[in-house]
């Protein structure tokens, strides 16, 4: 749980089209790996308000208010339900609430209203239940119960009413990174983007771009607001300091070479391709290149032979191979020559982190696996912020959606045979399960966990096989109201990590039970008791896609990783 909280608006400049929406989801994971709890205020999607207005006009040139503004309100709920779905496509947990649901009201006209309140309680309560809240902006509602619409631009003050009443932080996202002297799109002047302005220079200087509403309603407050683009790591701050300008200058794409286009490197590689201002793929290692050029992949992407790599000159490497090699052979070659690497490979970093970590540490670059471990569940993160030593005496997870999902079908009724092979067709474990069943998936991700939380891996792990054998007689001894799940356990005693993976029986209303089929989840256990807990999406393309998606948006802003985060003491 995390008292911190951002309010992040997408409005229709930066929601062009439906594809937008996964960059969108790009931004709120950002954050909330990072410990804040997010509210996502959305606009409709590209010219969509202005294609329902045409529509209203074509029956009517004077339109009802009332049914007008019923009407122009569907463009944010449909964009607020598509990123809900996009969300869950990720692995991140989200409730979509309409206005109505958080008592947000309004005053005045019904197409150009004031926003008057907002139910706090109500809006803390559903991000308890969910990291991600998301809202659509534009509208509320009069006490009355009518739609009220809050004028163009609208949305902005949805965010900033909304930040205000929470007492978080507010960061509107706009299709230029900050706000400039003069317009970026027609200039050809040397541009300089404001670091702070007031809001009378706002009003003048950022009329385009937020709206006026919205600004007089900080400088009511003394509030204040950023203004970024997407992935952005600065910001313009709309406030009450004077104004600071700096020289403009665009961050260029990083170079990115994929080891592997299977399930993950395919979904890097689509995500990639379509954020051309950020990042360029300049190659990709593959097995069969007739293969993937007929998938579609430009053949002078793709290459064969690891000799071939020798001629590109990539920033980044993104590892999305299996095994230990050749992995671990081009991870230590592209770090000690000072090229980053962004790995899934969880064998790769339980096996040598620490030595890759080193390389790392000399060459002045880092190795980066938010992905290994947890998929979309940010687990390495959530250990990262609280690994000051003795801080941490437990941590607990479902780590296996395997093993997860074959558990829920036998308890189900299924024969554990057949359990496993839908599992295989559903795309939950592999052509060869043994590594999920026999507990060796769990006790590399417990591994590469316990080195964050401790120190060093495991000095002692037992590991019980999930088997036909092993599950009867679980499920003989299973109690009412509990169900089975596979938890994988680390603690320190005296010095010692011990460390367990074991079929254990939970509380249907234990948060270990909530996590089914491919969601893992983690729980940390601090020296005075608290606990923490993450989970997500442990599996699957776009999951662990968005993890690695979230390392490389990271080095593309500069962000850098300490190099000791896998290195052993």
């Amino acid at each position: 749980m995390t008292d911190r909280i951002i309010v992040l608006k997408f409005g229709s400049s930066v929601l062009g089209a439906r594809a937008d929406l996964l960059n969108a989801v790009h931004e709120i994971y950002r954050w909330y790996r990072e410990g804040w709890q997010v509210v996502a205020v959305v606009s409709a999607i590209g010219r969509t308000t202005e294609n329902l207005l045409a529509e209203a006009h074509e029956l009517a040139t004077q339109s009802q208010p009332d049914a007008t503004a019923e009407l122009l309100a569907t463009g944010e709920r449909h964009s607020a339900a598509l990123l809900g779905i996009a969300l869950d496509r990720a692995g991140v947990r989200a409730t979509v609430a309409d206005p109505r649901e958080i008592g947000m009201t309004a005053a005045g006209n019904a197409l150009d209203s004031e926003l008057v309140s907002v139910d706090r309680g109500r809006v803390i309560a559903l991000l308890a239940e969910s990291p991600v809240l998301v809202v659509p902006g534009f509208f509320a509602y009069s006490d009355a119960g009518k739609l009220r619409l809050l004028g163009r631009g609208g949305s902005d003050l949805s965010a900033v009413f909304l930040a205000q009443t929470l007492n978080a932080r507010c960061r509107l996202i706009k299709d230029v990174d900050g706000v400039y002297e003069s317009d970026p799109a027609t200039s050809t002047a040397t541009l300089r983007r404001f670091i702070t302005l007031g809001y009378a220079d706002a009003l003048l200087r950022a009329r385009q771009l937020v709206q006026a509403k919205a600004v007089h309603f900080l400088e009511q407050h003394g509030a204040s607001v950023e203004v970024a683009s997407l992935a952005s790591g600065y910001e313009s701050i709309i406030g009450r300091d004077d104004c600071t300008l700096v020289d403009a200058s665009a961050r260029p794409p990083l170079s990115v070479l994929i080891l592997g286009l299977g399930t993950v490197g395919l979904g890097v590689y689509q995500r990639l391709a379509a954020l051309p201002g950020h990042f360029r793929v300049i190659g990709a290692l593959v097995r069969d290149r007739a293969k993937h050029s007929a998938d579609g992949i430009p053949p002078d992407l793709l290459h064969d032979s690891i000799d071939a790599l020798s001629k590109l000159q990539p920033d980044v490497v993104v590892d999305a191979l299996p095994g230990l090699q050749p992995s671990h052979s081009l991870a230590r070659y592209y770090l000690a020559h000072g090229i980053a690497v962004v790995s899934a490979n969880k064998t790769l970093i339980a096996t040598a982190g620490p030595e890759l970590s080193q390389i790392a540490s000399h060459s002045n670059t880092s190795i980066r696996a938010s992905a290994a471990v947890g998929g979309s569940a940010p687990m390495l993160e959530l250990l990262r912020r609280h690994c000051e030593r003795g801080q941490i005496v437990g941590i607990a997870g479902v780590l296996n959606g395997t093993c997860n999902y074959v558990l829920d079908r036998c308890i189900e009724g299924m024969e554990f045979d057949a359990a496993v092979r839908l599992a295989q067709t559903n795309g939950f474990a592999e052509a060869d399960p043994s590594d999920d069943l026999l507990g060796r998936d769990a006790a590399r991700k417990l591994q590469i966990l316990a080195r964050l939380a401790f120190g060093r891996a495991p000095d002692s792990l037992e590991i019980e096989t999930l088997n036909a054998t092993a599950l009867h007689t679980a499920k003989s001894a299973l109690r009412d109201g509990t169900r089975l799940r596979m938890i994988a356990r680390a603690s320190i005693h005296g010095g010692t990590v011990i460390g367990r993976i074991q079929l254990e029986q939970v509380d249907r209303e234990d948060s270990f039970a909530s996590s089914v089929d491919e969601w893992n989840r983690l729980q940390v256990t601090f020296a005075n008791g608290a606990d923490v807990s993450v989970h997500g999406r442990g599996a699957g393309r776009w999951p662990t896609s968005e993890a690695m998606l979230a390392d490389l948006f990271g080095l593309w802003r500069g962000a850098s990783v300490a190099p000791e985060t896998w290195a052993e003491t």
